[in-house]
C-alpha cells in the first residue's frame, strides 16, 4: 500500500503531461489550419508542378547552406556564452544548435528548441540562470539581425517605399523589437523588489545582461553582425530554390523578404513554422508582384529542406553525444 507522502505525486506528474500535449495539440491544429487555408487559395496543382522542378542538386546546396547557418549560429551563441558567468565551449554550443535544429522541425517553434539548447547548457556545466540568460540573448540577437535584415531590405526591392502593406510588414518589425527590449530594460530597473520570486529573477538578469551588452557596443556590433552573416546563408537556401522554382528574384531581395519570412514563421503557433510561413510567404512575394502559388512552393520547398536538415542535424548530435558518453565510460573505468 502507497504511503500518504507518495499519493499526491501521480496526478502532479500527470498535470503538466496533459498540459504539454494539449499545447502540442492547440498548435498542430493552428499550423495546419493556416496551411489548409493558404493552399486553398492557392493553385494547388501549380504548387504540386513547381516542387517537382527542384533538383537533387540545389536540394543539396541550399541544405549545405542552411546548415552553415547552423555553425555560424553556434559560433554566436559561444561567443554570448563568454560574456555570461558560465562561458561554454564551441563544440558544446554547435551541439546545442545540432539539437535545436531537429527539434525545431518537428515541435512548436523557438520554445522546445531554446529550451533544448537551455538543457544543452545545463548538461554543459552552466547554471538554469545562466543557461537560461545566455539562450534569450542569443535569441534576442538573433531576431535583432533579422529585424536589421528586414528593414534595410528595402532598399533591394523597388516600390517598397510606396507599398505601405510592404512597408510596414518589413520596416515595423525593427521599432516593435526596440520597444519589446525598452519593456525588458523598465522590468530589469523597476521589478528588482519583485527578485525573491524565483521565477521573476532570470528575467531580471537578462535585463541587467543585455545593459552590459549595450554597454560593449563593439561586441554588440559583432554579434549581430554574425546574426546578419546567418541570415545571409538561410537566404542563400532560399535563392537557390527560388530560382528552381522559376521565381525571377535577385538574391538580395530575397534576402530582404526571408528575414521577416523567418521572424513570423518563429512566432509559436505551429509546428516546425508549417502554415504561418506559407501564409507569410504567399503574401510578401504577393505583395511584389509573384504568384502566390510559385511563393507556397517556395516555402514548403523551404519548409521540407528544414525537415530534412532537421533530421541530419539530429542524427549528428546523436553520434556525437553516444560518442561522448562512451569516452567517458572508458574513461571512468580505466580510473
Amino acid at each position: 500500500m502507497p504511503s500518504a507522502g507518495h499519493a499526491p505525486a501521480a496526478p502532479a506528474k500527470v498535470a503538466p503531461r496533459r498540459r504539454r500535449l494539449l499545447e502540442f495539440g492547440v498548435t498542430l491544429v493552428a499550423g495546419a489550419t493556416l496551411l489548409a487555408g493558404t493552399l486553398y487559395f492557392v493553385d494547388l496543382r501549380a504548387v504540386v508542378e513547381g516542387l517537382r522542378k527542384i533538383g537533387y542538386g540545389a536540394a543539396i546546396l541550399a541544405g549545405l547552406l542552411a546548415l552553415g547557418q547552423v555553425f555560424i549560429c553556434g559560433f554566436r551563441w559561444h561567443m554570448i556564452s563568454r560574456q555570461t558567468g558560465a562561458p561554454l565551449r564551441l563544440r558544446d554550443t554547435t551541439l546545442g544548435y545540432l539539437e535545436a535544429t531537429f527539434v525545431n522541425a518537428f515541435f512548436p517553434t523557438l520554445i522546445a528548441s531554446d529550451g533544448a539548447r537551455v538543457l544543452r547548457a545545463i548538461g554543459s556545466g552552466a547554471n538554469a540562470t545562466h543557461a537560461f540568460v545566455g539562450v534569450v540573448t542569443d535569441r534576442i540577437v538573433a531576431l535583432c539581425g533579422l529585424a536589421v535584415a528586414s528593414a534595410t531590405g528595402v532598399i533591394f526591392l523597388p516600390g517598397a517605399l510606396h507599398n505601405p502593406w510592404l512597408l510596414a510588414a518589413m520596416v515595423g518589425i525593427l521599432p516593435a523589437f526596440i520597444f519589446g527590449l525598452i519593456v525588458l530594460d523598465l522590468m530589469g530597473r523597476y521589478f528588482v523588489k519583485l527578485s525573491h520570486w524565483r521565477i521573476v529573477r532570470p528575467f531580471l538578469e537578462l535585463a541587467s545582461y543585455m545593459r552590459r551588452l549595450r554597454q560593449m557596443p563593439r561586441l554588440t556590433f559583432l554579434v549581430v553582425g554574425i546574426s546578419v552573416v546567418g541570415h545571409m546563408f538561410c537566404a542563400g537556401a532560399f535563392y537557390v530554390l527560388s530560382q528552381q522554382l522559376g521565381i525571377q528574384i535577385g538574391y538580395w531581395a530575397m534576402f530582404a523578404l526571408a528575414a521577416p519570412i523567418l521572424v513570423y514563421a518563429a512566432v509559436p503557433i505551429s509546428i516546425g513554422g508549417w502554415g504561418i510561413r506559407e501564409a507569410v510567404t504567399a503574401a510578401l512575394f504577393g505583395l511584389v508582384g509573384y504568384a502566390p502559388a510559385s511563393a507556397v512552393a517556395l516555402s514548403i520547398a523551404f519548409g521540407l529542406l528544414m525537415s530534412a536538415l532537421g533530421i541530419v542535424c539530429g542524427a549528428a548530435a546523436l553520434l556525437i553525444t553516444l560518442r561522448r558518453r562512451t569516452a567517458r565510460l572508458k574513461g571512468a573505468a580505466r580510473s
